[in-house]
């Protein structure tokens, strides 16, 4: 985008801009802001529980999954229950809740999408199948190595990579014993069906209620050999996200992993689910989900996890067709047309531009301002968040050729380009002037997407 009034954002400057007799100082992604590489993606909760109630048909279903192949949508943490197959004694693998399973793992094996498969319980009437008896039943993990088997090596589902056992147990099952014995369960079936080389377990998936800390570090300390994915959730307060405090508190979480796990150096950190706490309705909804701020907090939010060290980031939640009456969704639901809300704008962009495999960089970054560098072999893409009440141009600088186009995406509240789909559209292709040079202006409480990928 070239400078325009109100709608300015970004132009490409050379290396050296010079004011006076000084050069501007530019921020630099290097090997001493070098945060993770091998970065599984930012996505979002993506689950077929409500699909059937919603009345999403196939031609529906066509819609959804051509927005999420436009997101090239990297990575997803997706719902399964027991009782959806197994039935005192009984599988059976051709019930409407499995076939609606099908239907989003379709879409995920053929874009290479990296599944968290999450089985929801086995402590509530609604999670579990009759007959299993609580998350440390043997009967339990067995079940799930029976799906995960089936799954896998039946239907061929490869995308499946992690799996986590019960959602938020420190809420489903509040016995962190009974817990840790279900996951040795779990850990033992996966090792004697050979499933173990092709799924890693990722846990503690706790979500904040005052132990929060706590479960993680139970779990860092005493099941560190069979975890093999560190994944808290957090619904963030506002105030903390717009204060950049939000990095400090996953920084000290995936510090206290990677301090205590004789391997945690080399096992990815994720945020299991995020969203805003502001005036949340838990478990249904955002009261901000709609408004174009819920945005800028998201994009906030997802900048400062990755720069802490997160190797992915999974929003709650794809759309509001995954849990009924749920509004936390990208798009609302069937009945109310899969409208497309305003934060879809800039996590499709985080998600198309910053694939799976990219390194990630928190180079430095001025007072209010959030900057994310990732580099993958396509190309570079550097995200900006900006929470000041006044425009800032960030003079930054990338290893690339004189001459490398870039093109600039804005999220702010007059300038948000899409086409007739309400896919995000660039403001226009530039070119990067002598080694790299780049002044990206960000409007006062706006996101600056820019990216030399295809």
């Amino acid at each position: 985008m070239l400078r325009n009034g109100l709608t300015a954002a970004l132009t490409l400057l050379g290396e050296l801009v010079m004011t006076g007799h000084a050069a501007k100082a530019r921020t630099w992604p290097d090997e001493a802001s070098r945060v993770w590489e091998g970065f599984i993606g930012f996505g979002a909760e993506w689950d077929s529980r409500g699909y059937a109630e919603a009345g999403v048909t196939d031609e529906d279903f066509k819609t959804v999954a051509e927005r999420v192949r436009w997101m090239r949508l990297p990575m997803a943490r997706i719902m399964m229950q027991t009782k959806w197959c197994y039935f005192d004694g009984r599988y059976d693998w051709d019930t409407e809740d499995m076939r609606m399973l099908y239907r989003h793992l379709d879409v995920c094996q053929a874009l290479g999408t990296t599944v968290f498969l999450s089985d929801w319980g086995a402590e509530k009437e609604w999670t579990t199948a009759p007959g299993i008896e609580g998350v440390d039943d043997p009967l339990y993990a067995e079940v799930i190595g029976h799906y995960l088997d089936y799954l896998v090596n039946t239907k061929g589902y490869t995308c499946i990579r992690y799996f986590i056992m019960t959602n938020e147990p420190n809420w489903e099952v509040g016995d962190f014993g009974r817990w840790k014995q279900g996951l040795l369960h779990v850990a033992g079936v996966l090792k004697a069906r050979g499933l173990d080389k092709h799924i890693t377990i990722a846990g503690s998936d706790t979500s904040q209620d005052g132990k929060n800390e706590e479960w993680h570090r139970l779990a860092v300390d005493q099941l560190h050999e069979v975890i093999g994915v560190y994944d808290i959730h957090r619904y963030a307060q506002r105030d903390r996200v717009k204060s950049g405090g939000l990095e400090d508190y996953w920084r000290a979480h995936w510090d206290y992993a990677r301090e205590h796990d004789p391997n945690g150096a080399t096992k990815p950190c994720i945020v299991g689910e995020a969203g805003m706490n502001d005036d949340a309705k838990h478990p249904s909804g955002s009261g901000h989900i709609d408004e174009f701020g819920y945005g800028v907090f998201m994009a906030d939010y997802a900048v400062q996890a990755a720069r802490a060290g997160s190797a992915a980031v999974s929003a709650w939640m794809l759309d509001d067709n995954s849990h009924p009456g749920f509004f936390w969704g990208l798009w609302t639901n069937k009945a109310e047309g899969m409208r497309l809300r305003p934060w879809f704008f800039p996590w499709a962009l985080l998600c198309r531009y910053i694939p799976a495999g990219s390194v990630t960089y928190a180079p430095d970054q001025p007072d209010g301002v959030r900057i994310l560098a990732a580099q993958a072999e396509a190309g570079w893409t550097v995200c900006l968040v900006n929470r000041r009440d006044a425009a800032v141009e960030v003079p930054l600088g990338l290893p690339v050729a004189e001459g490398t186009v870039f093109r600039g995406y804005t999220y702010a509240e007059d300038a948000a380009k899409t086409d007739a789909q309400g896919f995000p559209l660039p403001d226009g292709e530039l070119k990067a002037s002598a080694r790299g040079g780049l002044d990206v202006t960000v409007p006062a409480e706006a996101v600056v997407l820019v990216t030399s990928m295809p």
